[in-house]
């Protein structure tokens, strides 16, 4: 494990006021014990009346649980990831925080699940930060280091195999969690953003010149890339991650294909709940969900999009009017929705929103476990913008939303985030998808859409979570 921390000025705030507190405490149950020791001889029997005046709260600082092996809902039986018995200890607390961490690695090296070639850790991000979010839960907070990543009821928690066993019992899993977060996780550098001479995001030379060099990755930097590697070439940040993320996304997008050599087509679409409104996407469309897992990820593939055209124009000319004229006619009449796949190399995500999600957890185990939801219940299903609520009509196939346990947690380090958020992809440029056959286009009329667009340039922003013009600190 490697991971190197540079908090900001309010980290150590936070930090010192937690030592100052402990030290409160601790002082102030020395004083009550003398207290007690005290006033012993003095106790006297209350009776009832006096009792009856007495009020106390029910609750404590400090929380543990016990759930046996295939307790809960959704257990899937004997030698499964559900077959252990979890320990959990927590505290009924609030944690704010904001924090900067240069260099993120867990699970680097070795075998994981029979993968031997790159990535090389189960989870590698450059550049992250921990903080808040804005009110309307859809941008990490402007507010940078003043702002609080929120961890509600903070705990840790054991997967214990034969815990009826005490010459076979062992701990086969260790997880560090929260009943709910509120905030947002921004990472990576973006090259082609303001600023990056100060930064030190160029490469040999004055930031006007090429090339412009990825120091993460290598790799040339193609500002004026639409798709492909020169996009990706201009960003770091989420190397591989190891985990199950359930993601709503919303984007607006702006292509343009060139139809069996013959035809130069520009579309304006879109899909999920946009803000502002954008080709007819706004904050009352039915928002797209879709759940993504797995081991050293580094691709989010977002398959049978269900696009939303709100203009296609045939840019038809005098030589092709015969055939491009009545085409335009269907086009403009007919065609109101059709289906694509994005494929988005995940060093092009600067920050993934968290607003109120809860079971998010950071687990390491040797064999897969099936982590227990905090509320020990399934996952409610009237919750707003979230795939286990039936009115989206979106409910997964892997069985999660009726089930008591998280999705079952590959061997070595995992990251367990659902409900999180990537909204409101507004590219400023129209991504150039190339040439398409008329095979393809008319496969996107229909969910098997063929037309793959390959590291489309999204344009997402990295939040400065620093004082001053630093966008890293």
């Amino acid at each position: 494990m490697s991971l190197v921390s540079r908090n900001s000025s309010r980290s150590s705030l936070i930090i010192n006021s937690a030592w100052l507190s402990c030290i409160f405490i601790a002082c102030s149950v020395i004083l009550w014990l003398c207290s007690v020791s005290i006033a012993h001889a003095a106790l006297q029997e209350m009776d009832d009346e006096n009792l009856a005046q007495v009020t106390g709260q029910n609750g404590s600082l400090f929380l543990s649980d016990h759930i046996g092996a295939n307790e809960l809902a959704g257990q899937q039986g004997v030698g499964s990831p559900t077959d252990f018995d979890f320990y959990r200890m927590g505290m009924d607390v609030k944690l704010n925080l904001n924090m900067n961490i240069a260099k993120f690695q867990l699970g680097c090296g070795g075998v994981n699940d029979l993968l031997t070639t790159s990535p090389a850790c189960d989870i590698d991000i450059d550049y992250l930060s921990f903080m808040g979010i804005n009110n309307d839960g859809d941008f990490p907070s402007l507010d940078g280091p003043d702002s609080a990543f929120e961890l509600i009821r903070p705990y840790v928690e054991l997967a214990i195999k034969n815990d009826d066993a005490a010459t076979l019992r062992e701990v086969v899993g260790f997880k560090v969690g929260g009943q709910r977060i509120n905030g947002a996780l921004t990472m990576g550098r973006d090259y082609t953003g303001a600023g990056k001479a100060s930064e030190g995001y160029t490469g040999p030379g004055v930031e006007s010149l090429a090339p412009l060099i990825n120091q993460e990755h290598g790799g040339i930097c193609n500002p004026g890339a639409t798709t492909g590697q020169g996009v990706v070439n201009c960003h770091s940040g989420i190397n591989s991650v190891s985990g199950f993320l359930s993601l709503e996304l919303s984007a607006a997008i702006r292509a343009r294909a060139n139809i069996a050599g013959f035809i130069t087509t520009d579309l304006n679409t879109c899909f999920g709940r946009m803000n502002p409104t954008q080709y007819g996407c706004h904050s009352g469309t039915t928002p797209f969900l879709v759940d993504a897992g797995g081991t050293r990820m580094q691709q989010l593939h977002v398959a049978a999009a269900k696009l939303s055209i709100d203009a296609i124009d045939l840019n038809c000319q005098w030589w092709n009017i015969l055939v491009c004229g009545p085409a335009q006619l269907v086009a403009d009449s007919l065609i109101t929705e059709g289906y694509g796949q994005l494929v988005i190399d995940m060093r092009q995500v600067h920050y993934l929103l968290t607003p109120d999600t809860e079971n998010f957890f950071i687990s390491v185990q040797r064999e897969p476990v099936a982590w227990p939801n905090y509320s020990k219940a399934l996952p409610l299903s009237n919750v707003a913008y979230d795939a286990c609520n039936p009115s989206y009509g979106q409910i997964p196939s892997n069985g999660r939303c009726g089930s008591a346990y998280a999705p079952t947690a590959n061997t070595g380090w995992w990251l367990n985030a659902p409900g999180a958020k990537l909204l409101n992809i507004n590219p400023p440029d129209r991504i150039n998808v190339g040439n398409v056959d008329i095979g393809t286009v008319v496969s996107l009329l229909g969910p098997e859409g063929r037309l793959i667009i390959d590291n489309p340039k999204i344009d997402l922003p990295r939040v400065s979570n620093c004082y001053g013009s630093a966008v890293f600190c």
